[in-house]
């Protein structure tokens, strides 16, 4: 019988996708549940100067949350809640104002949004 054994290389790039998945998804449901422009997020496939297999959030204000796949590769589960809470903390969600669209939003960042705008 022929076992089939997944290359390494193979390996580190599912990892990265799902880095990718878990960082974007958090931020696609910040963004479209409060509006703010305040944060843009990239990874290293389609900007030249990251590291490689990395995934990058950059606030207006400056600071920058750079996730290295080997950084997190063995701690996957931890990026979520990371990235949820550096966007608390490096945006300001007063005046802000979420688009028209038929997505509920995420919970979480709707009563944050809340919070900032109690008219």
């Amino acid at each position: 019988m022929n076992e089939y054994s997944r290359p390494e290389w193979l390996s580190r790039y599912q990892d990265f996708k799902s880095l990718c998945s878990d960082v974007s998804g958090e931020y696609i449901r910040f963004y479209l549940t409060t509006g703010c422009e305040q944060v843009s997020y990239t990874h290293s496939q389609n900007t030249e100067g990251l590291p490689t297999y990395s995934c990058r959030l950059t606030s207006d204000d400056g600071t920058v949350l750079l996730l290295p796949l080997d950084d997190w590769r063995d701690r996957m589960e931890e990026v979520p809640g990371l990235v949820r809470t550096w966007l608390d903390e490096h945006s300001d969600l007063k005046g802000c104002r979420p688009s028209k669209s038929h997505y509920q939003g995420d919970r979480y960042w709707f009563e944050q949004w809340q919070l900032a705008n109690p008219w």
